[in-house]
């Protein structure tokens, strides 16, 4: 007589082992496409910069070797077609590139807390003058004091190739001793919370302030118009550096910093 065998399940010791093995391999593979997800992020943030320091450069050779301003309230309509503050004819450096990058979704940082927006004609736009990028106020000037204060010409930028333009940032514009003073001020730099200043936005925004974007770092564009990535930490040790840099000069500052256009 041929014998039936006999039919069974899963033990639970073995169920158990199975969940076990899930488990570990879980805790191994989410941090890595993590990582992944965030070096696309970055790699398309890099983009960004690339894309806002060239047309920072066009810009720089149609109007007399000169860096265009932070702001500037010209009584005109915004190129972009519509206001990103409650002032209609204040146009922010992105707009005032924006003939040469014709695209608003480069001046937003994939990586960023927030991407604000502000209702125009009944419909939400994105107006990205906070938590995404910053100009150096130390080339890129207050266009409201160029009848006192002028625009820095690429001429008088010892070395372009090493001088901060534009960053990954908290506000639009970036007045460099506000990086490092335990003040109230415009925006914040990512990363920078456990060694840097407090900015204006900085409670809002805690971990974008704190943990910064891109893998302890942000990306960076040059006085020349190429772009990289930078480690939070130098980039700061470069503010501490240039503490009297205050946008409102008259002459010529001598620090030695990569935020100072006329570092020796």
């Amino acid at each position: 007589m041929q014998s039936e065998r006999k039919k069974h399940g899963f033990t639970l010791i073995e169920l158990l082992v199975v969940i076990a093995i899930i488990a570990i391999l879980a805790a191994i593979l989410f941090p890595v496409f993590a990582r992944a997800r965030e070096n696309a992020r970055r790699t398309s943030c890099l983009s960004n910069l690339k894309q806002m320091g060239l047309g920072v450069m066009m810009y720089v050779q149609d109007f007399d070797e000169k860096y265009p301003p932070t702001y500037i309230n010209n009584g005109a309509n915004q190129p972009d077609g519509y206001a990103w503050s409650g002032t209609s004819t204040i146009w922010f450096w992105q707009q005032v590139i924006y003939p040469y990058t014709k695209n608003t979704q480069v001046y937003l940082c994939p990586s960023a807390s927030s991407h604000p927006t502000r209702l125009v004609g009944g419909v939400e736009r994105p107006a990205p003058i906070t938590y995404n990028y910053g100009a150096n106020m130390m080339i890129m000037r207050d266009g409201t004091s160029f009848t006192t204060l002028p625009p820095v010409s690429m001429a008088a930028v010892n070395s372009a190739s090493k001088t901060y333009l534009l960053a990954d940032y908290g506000a639009y514009r970036i007045d460099v001793p506000r990086i490092t003073v335990t003040v109230s001020g415009w925006g914040w730099l990512p990363g920078s919370g456990d060694f840097g200043a407090t900015g204006h936005y900085a409670t809002s925004q805690p971990a974008d302030w704190k943990d910064g974007r891109h893998f302890d770092g942000i990306n960076m564009a040059f006085a020349d118009g190429h772009a990289k990535w930078l480690k939070s930490s130098v980039v700061y040790r470069e503010a501490q550096k240039c503490t009297g840099c205050s946008y409102g000069y008259t002459s010529p500052p001598t620090y030695d910093s990569a935020w100072n256009p006329y570092a020796p």
